[in-house]
Protein backbone atom coordinates (compact mmCIF):
# COMPACT_ATOMS: atom_id res chain seq x y z
CA UNK A 1 0.00 0.00 0.00
CA UNK A 2 3.07 2.26 1.00
CA UNK A 3 4.05 2.29 -2.62
CA UNK A 4 1.03 3.39 -4.04
CA UNK A 5 0.63 6.27 -1.23
CA UNK A 6 0.57 9.74 -2.34
CA UNK A 7 1.40 12.40 -0.05
CA UNK A 8 0.07 16.20 0.40
CA UNK A 9 2.74 18.12 2.42
CA UNK A 10 2.08 21.24 3.41
CA UNK A 11 4.17 24.75 4.78
CA UNK A 12 4.39 27.90 4.77
CA UNK A 13 7.01 30.72 4.05
CA UNK A 14 9.34 30.55 7.07
CA UNK A 15 12.56 31.26 5.45
CA UNK A 16 15.63 29.78 5.65
CA UNK A 17 13.33 26.42 6.76
CA UNK A 18 10.86 26.80 3.69
CA UNK A 19 10.10 29.49 1.45
CA UNK A 20 9.83 29.98 -2.10
CA UNK A 21 13.24 31.42 -3.84
CA UNK A 22 13.56 33.72 -6.52
CA UNK A 23 12.08 31.09 -9.20
CA UNK A 24 9.15 30.56 -7.03
CA UNK A 25 10.81 27.05 -6.15
CA UNK A 26 9.96 25.62 -2.45
CA UNK A 27 13.26 25.62 -1.01
CA UNK A 28 14.90 25.59 2.62
CA UNK A 29 16.47 23.69 5.42
CA UNK A 30 13.46 21.75 6.50
CA UNK A 31 12.30 21.92 2.66
CA UNK A 32 15.19 19.64 1.99
CA UNK A 33 15.46 17.33 5.01
CA UNK A 34 11.79 16.43 4.33
CA UNK A 35 12.00 16.17 0.89
CA UNK A 36 14.79 13.63 1.44
CA UNK A 37 12.62 11.86 3.85
CA UNK A 38 10.28 11.15 1.18
CA UNK A 39 12.85 9.60 -1.30
CA UNK A 40 13.91 7.66 1.01
CA UNK A 41 10.99 6.19 2.09
CA UNK A 42 9.88 5.93 -1.33
CA UNK A 43 6.59 7.93 -0.68
CA UNK A 44 5.27 10.59 -3.69
CA UNK A 45 5.31 13.73 -2.28
CA UNK A 46 3.74 16.78 -3.99
CA UNK A 47 4.12 20.43 -1.62
CA UNK A 48 2.20 23.20 -1.25
CA UNK A 49 2.74 26.47 -0.07
CA UNK A 50 0.17 28.42 1.54
CA UNK A 51 0.19 30.91 4.64
CA UNK A 52 0.27 29.36 8.20
CA UNK A 53 -3.22 29.17 8.98
CA UNK A 54 -4.36 28.05 6.20
CA UNK A 55 -2.19 25.31 6.27
CA UNK A 56 -2.93 23.99 9.52
CA UNK A 57 -6.44 24.28 8.00
CA UNK A 58 -5.56 22.29 5.23
CA UNK A 59 -3.93 19.94 7.00
CA UNK A 60 -6.28 18.95 9.14
CA UNK A 61 -9.27 18.38 6.28
CA UNK A 62 -6.79 16.65 4.09
CA UNK A 63 -6.67 12.73 5.52
CA UNK A 64 -3.47 11.90 3.18
CA UNK A 65 -1.30 14.92 4.38
CA UNK A 66 1.26 16.35 6.97
CA UNK A 67 2.54 19.95 7.22
CA UNK A 68 6.45 20.55 8.20
CA UNK A 69 8.22 23.36 10.56
CA UNK A 70 5.41 23.18 12.78
CA UNK A 71 6.14 23.99 16.94
CA UNK A 72 4.48 20.55 19.14
CA UNK A 73 1.99 22.97 20.76
CA UNK A 74 0.18 21.70 23.76
CA UNK A 75 -3.15 21.90 21.91
CA UNK A 76 -1.50 19.69 18.96
CA UNK A 77 0.03 17.12 20.32
CA UNK A 78 -2.93 14.76 19.56
CA UNK A 79 -4.15 16.23 16.77
CA UNK A 80 -0.93 14.71 14.69
CA UNK A 81 1.05 11.88 14.68
CA UNK A 82 5.00 13.63 14.86
CA UNK A 83 8.42 13.04 13.40
CA UNK A 84 10.87 15.05 14.21
CA UNK A 85 12.92 17.18 15.46
CA UNK A 86 14.10 19.43 12.10
CA UNK A 87 16.35 22.46 12.45
CA UNK A 88 15.06 25.37 14.30
CA UNK A 89 16.85 28.18 16.56
CA UNK A 90 16.13 30.65 19.32
CA UNK A 91 13.79 33.15 19.73
CA UNK A 92 14.54 36.64 19.91
CA UNK A 93 13.07 40.18 20.19
CA UNK A 94 14.62 42.54 17.59
CA UNK A 95 14.74 46.50 16.99
CA UNK A 96 16.09 48.64 14.12
CA UNK A 97 20.18 49.52 14.92
CA UNK A 98 19.90 52.35 15.70
CA UNK A 99 16.33 53.19 16.82
CA UNK A 100 16.86 55.13 20.09
CA UNK A 101 12.47 55.25 20.93
CA UNK A 102 13.10 51.74 21.90
CA UNK A 103 14.77 51.58 25.32
CA UNK A 104 14.18 48.40 27.11
CA UNK A 105 16.68 47.16 30.66
CA UNK A 106 14.43 44.16 30.57
CA UNK A 107 12.09 41.48 28.78
CA UNK A 108 8.92 42.52 30.80
CA UNK A 109 9.23 46.12 29.27
CA UNK A 110 9.57 45.58 25.78
CA UNK A 111 5.55 45.12 26.24
CA UNK A 112 5.95 49.42 26.03
CA UNK A 113 6.80 48.82 22.19
CA UNK A 114 4.83 46.90 19.10
CA UNK A 115 5.48 43.60 17.78
CA UNK A 116 4.53 42.15 14.51
CA UNK A 117 3.53 38.18 14.16
CA UNK A 118 1.93 36.06 11.88
CA UNK A 119 -1.84 34.91 12.18
CA UNK A 120 -1.81 31.38 13.97
CA UNK A 121 2.13 31.97 15.05
CA UNK A 122 2.62 29.55 18.04
CA UNK A 123 4.98 32.24 19.89
CA UNK A 124 1.10 34.46 19.61
CA UNK A 125 0.18 32.65 22.84
CA UNK A 126 3.96 33.80 24.39
CA UNK A 127 3.96 37.44 23.34
CA UNK A 128 0.32 37.47 25.07
CA UNK A 129 1.83 36.04 28.03
CA UNK A 130 4.74 38.42 27.77
CA UNK A 131 1.91 41.41 27.89
CA UNK A 132 1.42 42.05 24.30
CA UNK A 133 -2.40 42.98 23.46
CA UNK A 134 -4.31 42.13 19.93
CA UNK A 135 -5.35 45.60 18.76
CA UNK A 136 -3.08 47.23 21.44
CA UNK A 137 0.65 46.43 20.76
CA UNK A 138 -0.08 43.17 19.16
CA UNK A 139 -0.44 43.17 15.29
CA UNK A 140 -1.40 40.15 14.16
CA UNK A 141 -0.90 39.73 9.88
CA UNK A 142 -1.22 37.22 7.17
CA UNK A 143 2.44 37.11 6.25
CA UNK A 144 5.18 37.74 7.59
CA UNK A 145 6.35 40.49 4.66
CA UNK A 146 3.24 42.73 5.62
CA UNK A 147 4.99 43.12 9.72
CA UNK A 148 8.22 43.51 8.01
CA UNK A 149 7.59 46.49 5.93
CA UNK A 150 6.14 48.03 8.39
CA UNK A 151 9.36 47.15 11.02
CA UNK A 152 11.95 48.87 8.58
CA UNK A 153 9.71 51.65 8.19
CA UNK A 154 9.87 52.69 11.64
CA UNK A 155 6.41 52.00 12.12
CA UNK A 156 6.40 48.78 14.40
CA UNK A 157 8.85 48.27 16.76
CA UNK A 158 9.58 45.22 17.18
CA UNK A 159 9.92 41.71 15.62
CA UNK A 160 10.67 38.17 16.87
CA UNK A 161 12.71 35.23 15.34
CA UNK A 162 15.71 33.47 15.40
CA UNK A 163 18.87 34.57 14.30
CA UNK A 164 18.41 32.96 10.51
CA UNK A 165 14.86 33.61 9.98
CA UNK A 166 15.43 37.19 10.47
CA UNK A 167 18.28 37.56 8.27
CA UNK A 168 16.41 35.80 5.45
CA UNK A 169 13.50 38.11 6.02
CA UNK A 170 15.57 41.44 5.86
CA UNK A 171 17.75 40.22 2.99
CA UNK A 172 14.57 40.38 1.17
CA UNK A 173 15.01 44.43 1.93
CA UNK A 174 18.59 44.75 1.29
CA UNK A 175 19.30 43.92 4.97
CA UNK A 176 21.12 41.67 7.24
CA UNK A 177 21.40 41.02 10.61
CA UNK A 178 23.70 44.14 11.08
CA UNK A 179 20.69 46.51 10.55
CA UNK A 180 18.96 45.26 13.52
CA UNK A 181 19.70 45.14 17.39
CA UNK A 182 19.13 42.02 19.03
CA UNK A 183 17.42 42.42 22.62
CA UNK A 184 16.07 39.43 24.39
CA UNK A 185 15.40 35.84 24.09
CA UNK A 186 12.00 34.96 24.17
CA UNK A 187 11.12 32.48 27.27
CA UNK A 188 9.87 29.31 24.97
CA UNK A 189 9.20 26.05 26.49
CA UNK A 190 11.16 22.98 25.55
CA UNK A 191 8.13 21.28 24.00
CA UNK A 192 7.75 24.67 21.34
CA UNK A 193 11.72 24.79 20.73
CA UNK A 194 11.76 22.46 17.80
CA UNK A 195 9.94 22.15 14.32
CA UNK A 196 8.42 19.07 13.52
CA UNK A 197 6.92 17.19 10.37
CA UNK A 198 3.46 16.43 11.18
CA UNK A 199 0.81 14.07 9.98
CA UNK A 200 -2.73 13.74 9.65
CA UNK A 201 -3.69 11.37 11.79
CA UNK A 202 -5.49 9.03 8.63
CA UNK A 203 -2.24 8.58 7.57
CA UNK A 204 -1.45 4.77 7.54
CA UNK A 205 1.38 3.88 9.92
CA UNK A 206 3.15 1.78 7.50
CA UNK A 207 3.50 5.24 5.66
CA UNK A 208 4.15 7.34 8.92
CA UNK A 209 6.91 4.18 9.94
CA UNK A 210 8.49 4.34 6.83
CA UNK A 211 9.62 8.20 7.30
CA UNK A 212 10.18 7.53 11.07
CA UNK A 213 12.91 4.74 9.53
CA UNK A 214 14.11 7.48 6.92
CA UNK A 215 15.13 10.18 9.70
CA UNK A 216 16.58 7.97 11.60
CA UNK A 217 18.50 6.73 9.36
CA UNK A 218 19.61 10.44 8.01
CA UNK A 219 20.16 11.71 11.36
CA UNK A 220 22.54 8.51 12.19
CA UNK A 221 24.34 8.88 8.74
CA UNK A 222 24.42 12.81 8.18
CA UNK A 223 22.77 15.07 10.77
CA UNK A 224 20.65 17.78 10.85
CA UNK A 225 23.41 20.37 10.37
CA UNK A 226 24.16 19.02 6.93
CA UNK A 227 21.57 20.62 5.26
CA UNK A 228 21.78 23.90 7.54
CA UNK A 229 25.02 24.39 5.42
CA UNK A 230 24.26 25.65 2.37
CA UNK A 231 21.95 28.48 4.07
CA UNK A 232 24.56 29.82 6.32
CA UNK A 233 26.29 31.63 3.30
Amino acid sequence: MANSFKLTIYTDHFAPYNFLNDEGVLTGVNFDIVNTLCIDANIECTFKVQPFARAMKSVSLDPHSAIFSVAKHENRVSVFNWLGPLVSGKTYFYKLAGNNQVQSASLSELKSYTLGIVRGDVYGTLVEKAGFERGKNLLVVAQEQEYIELFIKKRLDLIIGSEQVVNNQLKAYGLSLSNVEQLYELPVPPSLKDNYLAFNKQVPLEVTKRFEIAYNKLVQQRGLAYFMAPYEK
